[in-house]
């Protein structure tokens, strides 16, 4: 696959305003996240092996092998640093015995929206699409509140 091709797909992740969204409230910073899609992607869409060297060309700005390397560490790390988070609030007590089942179903709706953009009638689904939008803005608003994490 063209370096294009790679660049177009990152920049159509980041136009997206539920990727914005979740970004925001995740704590990956934007250029961790670039870092980690250009890195998953290249993996998954390349029979090849790409090099970091390679892999640099695809960010929005160009940096340093080291940079990348960086930046996708401190990325996984936070990945990993998210997981462990959840699973100690879950075990300390934090979240009930299904700790994950709102999140399930806000990820649902996130299949919803993303078959919505992906289908060739785009167009005639404007009203489906900004109405799934809305209540997912809605949805992770309320997971992202200070408040949503009670002791149960």
């Amino acid at each position: 696959m063209a370096s294009e091709e790679y660049q177009k797909i990152v920049r159509k992740t980041f136009q997206d305003p539920i990727t914005g969204l979740l970004l925001k409230n995740s704590n990956l910073t934007r250029i961790q996240f670039e870092t980690l899609v250009i890195d998953m992607l290249t993996d998954i869409m390349s029979d090849e092996n790409i090099s970091f060297k390679q892999k640099t060309l695809f960010r929005r700005k160009k940096v340093s092998r080291g940079s990348f390397s960086r930046s996708l560490s401190q990325a996984r790390q936070n990945v990993i640093s998210s997981i462990f988070t959840i699973v100690l609030l879950s075990y300390i007590g934090v979240f009930d015995a299904r700790p994950f089942d709102e999140y399930y179903v806000l990820a649902e709706k996130l299949k919803e929206y993303v078959s919505v953009i992906e289908s060739s009638e785009l167009k005639a689904s404007r009203k489906i699409l900004k109405q799934i939008e809305n209540e997912l803005i809605e949805g992770i608003g309320e997971l992202a509140a200070p408040t949503s994490i009670k002791v149960v």
